[in-house]
């Protein structure tokens, strides 16, 4: 039970850390991905959006998505339901690649056994 909840852990902070690089740091644009959950019609086109403000605390930058519709009708999704959503897309992939990494371990220590075996025989 410990090692799931260990296990369980590093990858919620692992899925954490490859969302905050990729979709805050390397391609905010990331979250264009998810605008079959936010965005609706009429306005289905994500755009996402970067404000940069400078002020006496320094620079900081703030990104938005929006949906937009032939029109120029747009709808503000925010960015913090994005990136959750971004969150759990990273986590399954991330579980799915730790599984598929466990039972491709577990099928080479049973070769390895068997083929033991057979050179002892």
């Amino acid at each position: 039970m410990r090692r799931v909840l260990i296990c369980a852990v590093s990858l919620a902070c692992a899925a954490a850390f490859v969302t905050i690089f990729i979709a805050v740091a390397v391609w905010p644009g990331e979250a264009k991905l998810t605008a079959p959950l936010f965005c609706s019609p009429p306005a289905t086109e994500p755009v996402v959006v970067s404000d940069t403000f400078h002020d006496s605390e320094g620079t900081s930058t703030n990104y938005t998505l929006y949906c937009v519709s032939d029109r120029g009708v747009l709808t503000d999704e925010g960015y913090a339901r994005p990136v959750l959503a971004l969150f759990v897309a990273h986590l399954l992939i991330l579980t799915a690649l730790f599984l598929l990494a466990a039972l491709l371990g577990r099928l080479g220590q049973r070769s390895d056994g068997q083929s033991e075996r057979l050179q002892d025989s």
